[in-house]
Protein backbone atom coordinates (compact mmCIF):
# COMPACT_ATOMS: atom_id res chain seq x y z
CA UNK A 1 0.00 0.00 0.00
CA UNK A 2 2.52 2.37 0.73
CA UNK A 3 4.47 1.80 -2.60
CA UNK A 4 1.35 2.63 -4.51
CA UNK A 5 0.83 6.27 -2.72
CA UNK A 6 4.38 7.37 -4.22
CA UNK A 7 3.64 6.78 -7.70
CA UNK A 8 -0.16 8.05 -7.21
CA UNK A 9 0.51 11.82 -7.07
CA UNK A 10 2.45 11.91 -10.41
CA UNK A 11 -0.15 9.86 -12.52
CA UNK A 12 -2.84 11.57 -14.34
CA UNK A 13 -5.51 13.27 -12.82
CA UNK A 14 -8.34 15.31 -13.13
CA UNK A 15 -6.58 18.43 -11.16
CA UNK A 16 -2.63 18.43 -11.87
CA UNK A 17 -0.37 17.67 -8.48
CA UNK A 18 1.39 20.84 -7.59
CA UNK A 19 4.76 19.15 -6.76
CA UNK A 20 5.73 17.13 -9.61
CA UNK A 21 7.23 17.99 -13.28
CA UNK A 22 8.69 15.78 -15.56
CA UNK A 23 9.43 11.98 -16.18
CA UNK A 24 9.16 10.10 -12.95
CA UNK A 25 11.56 7.22 -12.04
CA UNK A 26 10.80 4.85 -9.05
CA UNK A 27 14.11 2.93 -7.55
CA UNK A 28 13.95 0.20 -4.72
CA UNK A 29 16.78 -0.80 -2.73
CA UNK A 30 16.83 -4.09 -0.62
CA UNK A 31 19.33 -4.29 1.93
CA UNK A 32 19.61 -7.08 5.01
CA UNK A 33 18.39 -4.90 7.18
CA UNK A 34 15.66 -2.68 5.31
CA UNK A 35 13.95 -2.10 1.87
CA UNK A 36 13.88 1.48 0.53
CA UNK A 37 11.64 2.88 -1.71
CA UNK A 38 12.08 5.98 -3.72
CA UNK A 39 9.80 7.88 -6.45
CA UNK A 40 12.59 10.94 -8.33
CA UNK A 41 11.03 13.92 -10.84
CA UNK A 42 12.00 17.13 -12.46
CA UNK A 43 10.37 19.43 -9.84
CA UNK A 44 12.25 21.02 -7.25
CA UNK A 45 8.70 21.80 -5.27
CA UNK A 46 8.87 19.71 -2.17
CA UNK A 47 5.80 18.19 -0.66
CA UNK A 48 4.56 18.47 2.78
CA UNK A 49 2.05 15.78 4.65
CA UNK A 50 -1.26 17.84 4.98
CA UNK A 51 -4.62 16.45 6.14
CA UNK A 52 -8.06 17.41 4.13
CA UNK A 53 -11.99 17.53 4.98
CA UNK A 54 -12.70 13.58 4.73
CA UNK A 55 -14.69 14.39 1.27
CA UNK A 56 -11.43 15.41 -0.42
CA UNK A 57 -10.46 12.55 -3.07
CA UNK A 58 -6.64 12.89 -2.66
CA UNK A 59 -3.75 14.70 -0.61
CA UNK A 60 -3.24 12.00 2.12
CA UNK A 61 -0.47 10.18 0.34
CA UNK A 62 2.71 11.49 1.90
CA UNK A 63 0.58 11.44 5.26
CA UNK A 64 0.23 7.97 4.90
CA UNK A 65 3.55 6.80 3.78
CA UNK A 66 4.94 9.03 7.29
CA UNK A 67 2.20 7.27 9.11
CA UNK A 68 3.48 3.61 7.33
CA UNK A 69 6.73 3.40 7.31
CA UNK A 70 9.72 3.51 9.36
CA UNK A 71 11.44 6.73 7.95
CA UNK A 72 10.59 8.44 5.19
CA UNK A 73 11.96 11.83 3.99
CA UNK A 74 12.68 14.02 0.61
CA UNK A 75 16.27 14.25 -0.79
CA UNK A 76 17.02 17.49 -3.21
CA UNK A 77 18.39 16.06 -6.84
CA UNK A 78 19.81 19.12 -8.11
CA UNK A 79 17.12 19.42 -10.84
CA UNK A 80 14.41 17.55 -8.96
CA UNK A 81 13.87 15.51 -6.04
CA UNK A 82 13.26 11.86 -4.60
CA UNK A 83 10.56 11.11 -2.18
CA UNK A 84 11.06 8.09 -0.38
CA UNK A 85 10.20 5.88 2.30
CA UNK A 86 12.13 2.82 4.05
CA UNK A 87 11.01 -0.47 5.84
CA UNK A 88 12.97 -1.97 8.48
CA UNK A 89 13.25 -5.50 8.96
Amino acid sequence: MINSRRPTPCSPQPVPPQHTKGDVHLRAAVATTHVRIAVYDGSEQLPSPRRGPAEDTGGRGLFLVTALSDVCGVTPTGGGKGVWFQLNR
